[in-house]
């Protein structure tokens, strides 16, 4: 009887140490101030010249290093009547969404492959502004420089980076014989804190570790 009570005190201080090193462990772990990863900007600066109504311009990239610009789009939009739209001129683009009922129009022009590190730039032309008058049937007006904007009114640039994050943003309304300079910044995504989830595993940690002493002391096997 007495070497069993020796046995069970014993073991219960054992396990007492043990759980209050467990527990000393896992709030030093959490008042652990948790590594704070550099922000990550994410940015293009987007310059549209006026003097050649809008049909040539530079892409920037203002995003932080590391981060490389791969993909550029410049595109009038959806389609309707008042709407610009290019006509197949010359450039290295792509042509996209083309202009259904002419083979000789489409409303986005689009450079890929690009490898633009931070702080270089790409120049882009060889594009041709034209102005949708009808939709059904098509017509054209190739003659008529918009001084109002209003055939912008669809119209956005779009950019992308290496990671996969996208941004875009609408032109102004403004006359084609303005240079626009339009902002691109996209919001990286912020990471869960570790610390609070670390926190919360070792307390689930605690209990079940707990659970198993109790049980084991009541059977006098603990130690």
């Amino acid at each position: 009887m007495i070497r069993t009570k020796i046995a069970s005190t014993s073991a219960a201080t054992s396990a007492a140490a043990s759980t209050a090193a467990l527990l000393a462990a896992l709030l030093i772990g959490a008042a652990a101030p948790a590594p704070v990863a550099a922000e990550t900007r994410h940015a293009a600066v987007i310059t549209l010249d006026g003097n050649w109504y809008l049909q040539s311009g530079q892409v920037r990239n203002d995003s932080s290093d590391g981060i490389t610009l791969t993909g550029f789009w410049y595109s009038m939009g959806a389609q309707e009547a008042g709407i610009g739209v290019w006509e197949r001129y010359e450039g290295s683009h792509q042509t996209l969404d083309p202009l259904t009922g002419t083979s000789d129009h489409y409303s986005t022009a689009y450079w890929g492959g690009l490898s633009l590190d931070s702080g270089q730039s790409m120049r882009f032309g060889g594009l041709d502004l034209d102005r949708i008058a009808s939709t059904s049937p098509v017509r054209i007006d190739s003659e008529t420089i918009d001084s109002t904007g209003s055939s912008l009114r669809n119209a956005y640039v779009e950019v992308l980076f290496s990671d996969g994050l996208r941004g875009r943003v609408a032109l102004a309304a403004q006359s084609w014989n303005t240079t626009q300079v339009l902002t691109i910044q996209v919001a990286s995504p912020v990471p869960e804190p570790a610390a609070a989830a670390m926190f919360g595993a070792g307390l689930l940690g605690l209990a079940v570790f707990g659970r198993r002493r109790q049980q084991a002391t009541r059977s006098g096997r603990w130690g």
